[in-house]
């Protein structure tokens, strides 16, 4: 794989796990590529909210990407069955 499509590959994925932190109502920092709550940042419960932001933005990001790849499977077995 060639740099421009690393590069592309990993602005696709902050992209798709900004996208998911603002549906559960997180926020997806690109500049630390870390998701946060809007807890106060300095304190024992904002880093354990950050911690539980991290595990579900991580988790639904797993999901949607194993759903893309089973969808392109799908897509490429029904193509070249035509």
């Amino acid at each position: 794989m060639d740099l421009q499509s690393k590069n592309n590959a990993k602005e696709a994925l902050n992209n798709l796990k900004m996208e998911i932190a603002t549906e559960l109502g997180y926020y997806y920092n690109m500049r630390t590529d870390k998701v946060e709550c809007y807890d106060p940042q300095g304190t024992l419960d904002g880093q354990a909210e950050n911690i539980r932001a991290g595990v579900e933005v991580g988790g639904m990001t797993s999901r949607k990407l194993v759903e893309m790849g089973e969808k392109a499977l799908v897509d490429k077995y029904n193509n070249s069955i035509k």
